[in-house]
C-alpha cells in the first residue's frame, strides 16, 4: 500500500462510529519537493531555502498530527472532537513535544541511556525551527557591497549546503527520538497502531544519505 493510500485511511478514534479523515498533502508533497530538488547536483541559494522550509513544514505538519491522534485518543469525555482539535491545535507544535515527553507515561526497560539520549531532542527541535522562522518572517537575506568586499547578512550565511546538512541531520535525529518515544509509550495503542503513525508522520525515508549531497 503507498504512503499517500494509507495516510489517507480512515483513523477510528473513539468508537466504531467516530471516524476522521486527516488531509496528508501538506506533508507529501513537501516530501516530494523535497526529494526532488536533494538529488541535484547543483544546488543554488533558492533550492537551499525551499529545502529549509519544506523540511520545516513535513516536521511541524506531521507532528501536530501526531499529537491530535494521540491526544483524541485518550480523551474519553462527551465534547465536540472539532472543539477539541482546535484547542490542541491552538498548543505550538515545540510545547506539544515537550509535553509529550515530559507527561507520557513510557516503559523504558533497559533503554534509560536512550531516553536521556532523546531527551536532546527538545532543544534540538528549537534549534531546527529558528530557520524556518527567519525565513518565513522576512528577516534579510542580503549582501551589501561596500567598495571592497561583500557583506552578507547573517541569514544569508547560513543558507549553504553546509547548514542544509547539519539540517538534515538535526531533522532525523528529531523523527529517531520521536519514533523511540513513541514505541515506548504505555498506551492503549498496539504495536501495529504505532507502526501505522510512524510511517505516517515519523518517516524519514525520502531523504537522502548525506553523503550524497
Amino acid at each position: 500500500m503507498n504512503l499517500h493510500k494509507k495516510m489517507e485511511e480512515t483513523i477510528s478514534l473513539k468508537d466504531s462510529l467516530s471516524i476522521r479523515k486527516e488531509s496528508s498533502y501538506l506533508i507529501i508533497s513537501n516530501k516530494k519537493k523535497c526529494a526532488k530538488l536533494i538529488i541535484q547536483s547543483d544546488l543554488n541559494e533558492n533550492d537551499i531555502i525551499d529545502i529549509f522550509i519544506s523540511l520545516h513544514v513535513v516536521l511541524e505538519v506531521g507532528l501536530n498530527a501526531l499529537f491530535r491522534h494521540l491526544s483524541l485518543m485518550s480523551i474519553k469525555k462527551d465534547v465536540d472532537e472539532f472543539e477539541i482539535i482546535e484547542n490542541i491545535d491552538g498548543i505550538n507544535f515545540i510545547d506539544k513535544t515537550i509535553l509529550f515527553i515530559y507527561n507520557s507515561k513510557f516503559e523504558f526497560g533497559d533503554n534509560v541511556a536512550d531516553a536521556s539520549k532523546y531527551h536532546s531532542i527538545i532543544g534540538t527541535i528549537k534549534n531546527f525551527a529558528a530557520m524556518r522562522n527567519k525565513l518565513l518572517h522576512g528577516h534579510s537575506i542580503s549582501t551589501i557591497f561596500d567598495g571592497e568586499r561583500n557583506k552578507h547578512s547573517g541569514l544569508k550565511k547560513n543558507i549553504t549546503l553546509e547548514n542544509l546538512e547539519e539540517q538534515i541531520r538535526k531533522f532525523r535525529f528529531i523523527f529517531d527520538g520521536m519514533r523511540f518515544f513513541l514505541d515506548c509509550l504505555d498506551s492503549s495503542l498496539a504495536q501495529d497502531g504505532k507502526e501505522s503513525f510512524k510511517r505516517a508522520y515519523l518517516n524519514d525515508d525520502f531523504l537522502p544519505h548525506l553523503s550524497i549531497l
